[in-house]
């Protein structure tokens, strides 16, 4: 009954945060930051002591340490994104790009598992590359666009999150088009926002630059 319980709450909480980060990710960077570290952190436990690629592996025989060392990098990933955004924006760009690189652990274990017939050891450092990549990837992201950085990283954290809450199948078509339906639903619900706000902005931003009207050089009184 316990068991039931802990797992009904670990639900209920993924589709909450995975909610947030799909529709408002870009709204509040502390606690966008919080849950992306709070997601990251927890699929880099699972894939070194579980040999899973998904943080949702921890809740199926809870570990309470690993569990507590993923609540705390959420809460040092808030204080990040409340205190030096500059940081936290790198912090995200990483761990997402990582996150979102261990969507193809599935296949590159298969690959090199089953194809290849190498060892498992093998593979788990394949996904550790695969981390690496995704985040510096991650990294080089959101220092090129940080607006748009935020809106794509979030939606598409928040997609896997609401996937694994539902226990989807990673290699299913149906899991396939709910995924992309999702991303592309907080795609064009904060990419609207976006706009929105830019549109209310810039009328302050005119006038703070105070830009002179231009100069007449035709004067259609003069000789009159």
């Amino acid at each position: 009954m316990g068991a039931f319980l802990l797992s009904v709450l670990f639900f209920f909480i993924a589709m909450i945060l995975g909610i947030y980060l799909l529709l408002l990710g870009r709204r509040t960077l502390m606690l966008t930051t919080a849950i992306i570290c709070l997601s990251g952190t927890g699929s880099l436990l699972a894939l070194i002591f579980l040999s899973e690629s998904s943080a949702w592996a921890l809740t199926d025989e809870p570990s309470w340490l690993l569990l507590g060392i993923t609540v705390a990098a959420g809460i040092i990933g808030g204080l990040l994104g409340a205190r030096a955004e500059h940081i936290a924006m790198q912090v995200i760009g990483f761990f997402a790009g990582g996150t979102i690189g261990l969507w193809f652990y599935d296949i590159a274990f298969h690959l090199v598992v089953n194809i290849a017939q190498w060892p498992e050891q093998t593979a788990f450092w394949v996904g550790v590359a695969i981390l690496i990549i995704g985040g510096l990837l991650g990294i080089f992201f959101t220092r090129r666009s940080e607006a748009v950085a935020i809106i794509l990283i979030s939606v598409a954290v928040g997609a896997d999150l609401i996937s694994r809450a539902l226990n989807l199948s990673p290699s299913g078509n149906i899991t396939a088009v709910i995924t992309i339906s999702l991303a592309l639903l907080g795609l064009i619900v904060q990419y609207a926002q976006y706009l929105r706000e830019i549109r209310a902005e810039r009328p302050g931003l005119i006038a703070e630059v105070g830009v002179a009207p231009a100069p007449e050089y035709f004067d259609l009184d003069d000789g009159r």
